[in-house]
């Protein structure tokens, strides 16, 4: 049986995936280099008119700053992960997997599952919306979503 992490890592995987805006280099986007992950703090306009955008992020264990030009970030190593997926962006992967869905204000998910899922009925999930980001969220939800991979 897999754990909440496993079931959350792979669940943002199809998120990020089904959402490309979720890996645009801008503040909140997370890159990794060697195993440190490095969040971008800051994107900073262009310092002349041949130098593309840099950015500046934080590693997550706060050591140190990094810089770096967008055009650079492949070539020095860094992978892009992208941005922590919040509440919002879970509903837009609903949409792209064309599962008709509603998030009630009492914080109830409803999700039909189309004709062609092998779960072919309506499901529900409760949501705590005081928690805008999916790791944030119960591991009940984590596996209703894992389950509808």
């Amino acid at each position: 049986m897999k754990t909440k992490e496993e079931k959350l890592r792979a669940v943002t995987e199809d998120i990020r995936s089904k959402l490309p805006r979720l890996k645009e280099l801008e503040k909140g986007c997370l890159l990794k280099y060697n195993d440190d992950f490095i969040e971008i703090c800051k994107k900073m306009p262009k310092t002349s008119k041949f130098n593309d955008n840099f950015y500046q992020g934080f590693s997550h264990d706060d050591i140190c700053g990094h810089w770096f030009y967008e055009n650079q970030i492949e070539d020095l190593g860094y992978e892009i992960i992208g941005k922590e997926p919040m509440l919002n962006d879970v509903l837009e992967w609903f949409n792209k997997k064309e599962f008709k869905t509603e998030l009630t204000g009492q914080g109830l998910l409803y999700a039909v599952i189309g004709k062609d899922h092998p779960m072919k009925k309506a499901i529900s999930c409760r949501v705590d919306l005081s928690k805008p980001y999916l790791h944030q969220q119960s591991e009940e939800l984590i596996t209703f979503l894992y389950e509808l991979l």
